[in-house]
């Protein structure tokens, strides 16, 4: 599918409902828009302006809301074209440094011990996926409650789909196995991972390789996720892993 061509003000306005919508959870306003983001727009400018959004296939429109959501292809839209990378925050950075020490453990404990600080940090579900020659991968999580909490999961059908999800774990180690050998973090989002609940969750993702072992770790949450702080914490503890022997 075509990118849309977005002027400036439908990429300013479609960035900031993108990142209220990852911080509310819930539907963007034009009044909230012009409020928050201190623009001399009218609400009416604004309105017009979020329609063509919808148009474009960029914001969806809730039955009950007056406000919208980023759909899918919005979210796509913003990873690839509008967000700007996050820094990780220097007591994170320590955190994570003190966490993954080179030489403290076996390596499947590191992978482990890796699932478990990535959760914590990320607030999502983690996963750790590495194999030693030819063997299969193992696949490592952490967070497991993180996804659960998620607005997202929270009608009955959409846990239930998760607890499955969590209870045979080949669909999650197929799609974090796609990382391996893949460059730099990257995102996956909603319906590009399947369909079901994987359908219904974004994974960001990186391979991982050291001498030892090769293999891949990512996060998984619902679509809604920021995703720039996000990749950033992937790609570093992907390279801290990369240093264990």
């Amino acid at each position: 599918m075509a990118r849309p061509n977005l002027n400036e003000r439908h990429r300013r306005i479609l960035k900031f409902v993108v990142e209220s919508h990852v911080m509310r959870a819930e539907p963007v306003g034009s009044q909230f828009v012009r409020m928050a983001y201190h623009l001399s727009i009218s609400p009416a400018t604004i309105r017009g302006a979020m329609k063509k959004l919808e148009e474009e296939g960029l914001l969806g429109h809730p039955h009950t809301s007056a406000g919208r959501v980023p759909t899918e292809a919005g979210y796509r839209y913003y990873v690839d074209c509008l967000m700007e990378p996050e820094p990780i925050a220097p007591a994170t950075r320590r955190a994570l440094d003190r966490a993954l020490e080179p030489g403290s453990g076996a390596a499947e404990d590191l992978q482990s011990l890796a699932a478990r600080v990535l959760a914590k940090s990320s607030g999502q579900l983690a996963m750790v996926a590495v194999r030693t020659r030819d063997s299969l991968p193992i696949l490592r999580i952490g967070g497991a409650e993180n996804i659960a909490a998620q607005p997202e999961f929270q009608t009955a059908d959409r846990l239930r789909a998760l607890v499955t999800l969590l209870a045979e774990p080949g669909p999650l180690t197929r799609a974090l196995d796609a990382f391996v050998d893949a460059g730099p973090a990257r995102v996956t989002i909603g319906r590009e991972l399947g369909e079901g609940a994987m359908g219904a969750c974004s994974l960001v993702g990186t391979g991982i390789a050291s001498h030892s072992f090769r293999g891949s770790l990512g996060v998984l949450g619902p679509v809604r996720m920021p995703y720039p702080r996000l990749l950033s914490l992937v790609s570093y503890v992907g390279e801290r892993l990369a240093e264990f022997s």
